[in-house]
């Protein structure tokens, strides 16, 4: 079973916190989770079938907000008016640099 995110937050402009369903608190880096964009434009260019996208200085990284989408992602809009992507729990708990 997948765990679920029952708690986020933006702590500042480059840290998300994240507290997941086993009670395993990680904080994610923005700039990580938007070069793991999910999305079919951002996938098309990582593997090159695309113009490589340019993230523009750190407009890219920086996050307006976020919303979770069902019980299952989140979606992220990002300063630069990118928020197609929508993260998976589980591609999420990815990104994190925990050794647990």
């Amino acid at each position: 079973m997948v765990n679920k995110i029952i708690n986020f937050e933006i702590l500042n402009e480059s840290i998300l916190s994240v507290t997941w369903s086993d009670n395993h608190s990680c904080y994610l880096i923005l700039e990580d989770i938007r070069n793991a964009c999910p999305c079919a434009t951002c996938k098309a260019a990582h593997k090159g079938f695309k113009k490589k996208i340019k993230l523009q200085n750190n407009l890219s990284y920086q996050l307006v907000s976020v919303e979770e989408v069902g019980n299952y992602a989140l979606k992220f809009k990002w300063e630069d008016g990118h928020e197609t992507g929508i993260y998976s729990y589980e591609s999420l708990l990815k990104l994190c640099n925990c050794e647990k």
